[in-house]
This record gives C-alpha cells, sequence and structure tokens, in this order.
C-alpha cells in the first residue's frame, strides 16, 4: 500500500505518524532509545538540583529576615508630676514614609472630657507634633507617625491638651524620655 502524497513527504523526513509504518531509518534503535533515556533522567536530575537550590537560597532569605527583621529602636518614657504613675516605651521603625512609632502605654488614666494626649518630638528646631490619642479604651498601644527622624528630634514626650483648637503645645507634659 502507497501512503498519501502528503504523509509520504513526512515518512521520507524520518517523522513517525501513529497508525503507519515507519520505515526502518525512523525507529529509534535499542542503543538510541537507552541514549534518549538516559539524557532525560539527566535533565531530571538537573532540574531537580536546580530546584533544590532555589528553595534552599529562599530558605535563607526568609531565616534572615525572620532574625532580623526590621531595624527598632526602643525609646523608654516616664511619667512626670502630672502622671507619676505612666510609663511607655516609644518602638521606632523606619519606614521609607518615616518613622512608625508604636507607643506601648501604661499607667496613664483616660483623657479628661474636653482633652486629649499628643505626642511629640522635640529637637533643635522645636517640636514637632507625631499624633494623639486618648485612652479611654483602657492601656494599651498606640499607633503614631513621623516625619523627622530620631536623631535630629531625640525627645519624645506627650502632652495634655485641652480641645480649643490650638496646634500649639499646652506645655502640661505628662510623658517624657528625658527626664
Amino acid at each position: 500500500m502507497t501512503p498519501p502524497e502528503w504523509l509520504a513527504g513526512y515518512l521520507e523526513q524520518g517523522v513517525h505518524m501513529p497508525g503507519t509504518d515507519a520505515p526502518d531509518a525512523a525507529r529509534p534503535t535499542a542503543n538510541a532509545a537507552r541514549k534518549d533515556g538516559r539524557r532525560r533522567a539527566r535533565m531530571r536530575r538537573s532540574a531537580g538540583a536546580a530546584v533544590a537550590a532555589l528553595l534552599a537560597a529562599a530558605a535563607v532569605v526568609i531565616s534572615i529576615v525572620v532574625t532580623r527583621g526590621p531595624v527598632t529602636t526602643d525609646v523608654a518614657l516616664a511619667g512626670t508630676r502630672l502622671a507619676p504613675a505612666a510609663s511607655a516605651v516609644a518602638k521606632l521603625h523606619a519606614t521609607p514614609s518615616g518613622l512608625a512609632i508604636e507607643l506601648d502605654v501604661s499607667g496613664l488614666p483616660p483623657s479628661p472630657p474636653g482633652f486629649y494626649y499628643q505626642a511629640w518630638m522635640k529637637g533643635a528646631h522645636g517640636l514637632v507634633t507625631i499624633g494623639t490619642f486618648h485612652m479611654r479604651g483602657g492601656p494599651g498601644t498606640v499607633e503614631l507617625w513621623s516625619a523627622v527622624t530620631l536623631a535630629g528630634y531625640p525627645t519624645i514626650t506627650v502632652t495634655r491638651e485641652p480641645e480649643d483648637g490650638d496646634p500649639a503645645s499646652s506645655g502640661q507634659v505628662v510623658l517624657t524620655s528625658r527626664p
């Protein structure tokens, strides 16, 4: 039986079509099959080694990030005569947009009605406000932000402020990092 013309072209190129009889030259020999099997096994081993190396590198990076974590500076704040039982720790984390500050406050009573607390960073150039809070929900952590550095503004204070619309500090310091 003669194959159709279009199929004869494939057979001449050594391509075996399923369901057709391939010429002897197109049939793989046992030796060629073994070589092909070894080549596939080498490729699988190489791919496996590459995946293992990638996983090992990822594990190293993750362990470095987890063990080092973000750089944090802790600053202790003590209560003043206006709030002698109060204390706090400010945890400062440098971010691309400034300092993220977690102020963990204890012993500071809730601000009375008509007042709130305001946190500040103080340096040679004056005061910069970093946020307000009231503690009416009980003690805990207050999240604050600063666009200035601790090096330029090394003192952190918290003042009690009246709700009078005046943005200036009242001077009623209840917590400070500098006694």
